[in-house]
């Protein structure tokens, strides 16, 4: 009498997935993402270039400003956050570190002053 009823497993439809680079890893556990696009005039047939600016939610801390990254839609995670990163495709150049004169020509940083 008491069997375990297993109901068929359905498959989860696929998420929504967009490619863009971030432009911001400032927040906790938060990337902003920019993805551009390009969309043709109706009238004219000329394409023109668009841009929006998606808040993610970046579980491990891993994506760092300058990655390319992809992201799908998720729940609403907070007031702007619906996206959750899915993988980062390609990392982004360094950070320059800015050298002073003085520290080039005496190879060793200048005094507090």
């Amino acid at each position: 009498m008491s069997e375990t009823a297993t109901q068929p497993e359905t498959e989860r439809p696929l998420l929504r997935l967009t490619q863009g680079v971030v432009a911001s890893d400032k927040g906790n556990k938060t990337i902003k993402v920019v993805v551009n696009y390009q969309t043709k005039h109706p009238k004219y047939g000329k394409y023109l270039k668009h841009r929006s600016t998606i808040h993610a939610h970046d579980e491990k801390n891993e994506a760092r400003e300058g990655d390319t990254v992809e992201v799908c839609e998720c729940r609403p995670l907070s007031k702007t956050k619906h996206h959750r990163l899915t993988r980062i495709i390609t990392r982004g150049p360094e950070k320059a570190v800015q050298v002073s004169a003085e520290e080039v020509m005496t190879g060793k940083a200048p005094e507090a002053r």
